[in-house]
């Protein structure tokens, strides 16, 4: 696979896919547009990855309208992207009757919200073109459901709708979606020190998301790729 003079925007880098994620988009040669709401983490990814010449980095909350139409403007500029990946998002866990309205709006608004935001941004400016790529993050919960984590599959499900849907009248643009199980990374690793089903390394994650990105993929459309 080969991205060498693409331009790739991704969201949510900071939380713990992003760095695996960004690695593997520069390695590949592409120019990278790194966005997450925190500076101080940006400015650690960018330390610790290579090729970070062709890497850029922006401060955005892409559950926020405006804001996340500014991010995809300032990239336009120089056309519009090539590539979308959208890895924002939060987990919660527990029965629904523990969530509280915070927890509720929140998992909503992290999810569902900015992947909605994402998606209608990105193709504002890439169906115009006729082509294009945009992988969204999900999560294997959307696929299998289960009582202790019935909040954020149910968002997740919201998003793998929003893919299949879009994807059948896209112009041109590809859109799917990676479902991962739970990410394999020291924070999980702390908050679930037992034996867990289905962990998937953020690496695997990675590749999965360079497939769908390449041109390799090029007949895919309104899929999800499983990882668990």
């Amino acid at each position: 696979m080969q991205l060498r003079g693409k331009r790739a925007l991704m969201t949510g880098v900071t939380g713990g896919l992003g760095p695996a994620l960004v690695e593997a988009f520069l390695a590949l040669g592409a120019e990278v547009l790194a966005t997450g709401r925190r500076r101080t983490a940006l400015d650690d990814l960018r330390a610790g990855v290579s090729h970070h010449e062709r890497l850029h980095t922006a401060e955005c909350d892409v559950a926020d309208a405006e804001g996340t139409e500014a991010l995809f403007d300032a990239w336009a500029r120089k056309g519009a992207p090539d590539v979308v990946v959208h890895a924002a998002g939060a987990w919660v866990d527990g029965p629904i009757e523990s969530q509280s309205d915070d927890a509720i709006e929140r998992v909503v608004r992290d999810n569902f919200t900015s992947a909605a935001l994402v998606l209608r941004a990105a193709m504002r400016r890439m169906r115009p073109t006729g082509r294009g790529s945009v992988v969204m993050i999900a999560a294997s919960r959307a696929a299998d459901p289960d009582a202790s984590e019935a909040l954020f599959g149910a968002a997740k499900a919201a998003v793998v709708h929003l893919v299949e849907a879009t994807a059948k009248d896209s112009g041109g643009v590809r859109i799917n979606a990676v479902l991962p199980g739970v990410l394999d990374t020291d924070e999980n690793r702390a908050k679930l020190p037992g034996p867990v089903r289905g962990r998937v390394a953020p690496a695997e994650v990675a590749r999965a998301a360079l497939w769908l990105a390449s041109d390799e993929s090029g007949g895919v459309n309104g899929a999800s790729v499983r990882l668990a």
